[in-house]
């Protein structure tokens, strides 16, 4: 898209300065919401087929306040990690497991018989502080966050 259909889009005229039409249009990228449906999630995350559609846009919409179209083509999976993520963490029902997921993952040991399980510092510590790290969800999620939301923010240059 060149400089003067930004400005047509944005109805800024020649008095605006290219380096703001650039930053204005930056901005209404972000505004853009990128439209991820129920269906597309529980493609990606088959595990959701169980629950409701409602449920999965609202997580979905809510995704929205930090996904934009600004991140390019990590926009529909971040929305989609980030929404199972804060599925998983907040308990929705309908979230099912494969046979894979039913031990959960840092077991490093488990005994049937009066219930003995030992679980790795490292994973028990992930699942406690909470935050990206505790879900592979969130884990996918924080990699995309890395690659679009990283780096130093310079003002007034």
């Amino acid at each position: 898209m060149t400089l003067a259909e930004i400005r047509a889009l944005l109805g800024l005229g020649p008095e605006v300065s290219d380096a703001d039409v650039i930053l204005a249009y930056g901005d209404y990228l972000a505004a853009q919401p990128v439209a991820v449906s129920p269906a597309v999630l529980r493609i990606r995350y088959p595990e959701f087929t169980g629950v409701d559609d409602a449920v999965i846009q609202y997580w979905l919409d809510d995704a929205l306040r930090i996904v934009t179209v600004a991140w390019g083509s990590d926009a529909t999976p971040g929305q989609l990690a980030l929404a199972a993520h804060n599925m998983a963490l907040s308990g929705v029902a309908g979230i099912t497991k494969t046979d894979a997921e039913q031990i959960p993952a840092g077991v490093t040991k488990f005994k049937s018989a009066s219930m003995d399980v030992s679980v790795s510092e490292a994973a028990a510590n992930r699942s406690l502080t909470g935050g990206y790290g505790s879900t592979r969800y969130g884990q996918e999620f924080q990699i995309m966050l890395r690659r679009n939301a990283g780096g130093p923010f310079l003002v007034g240059c």
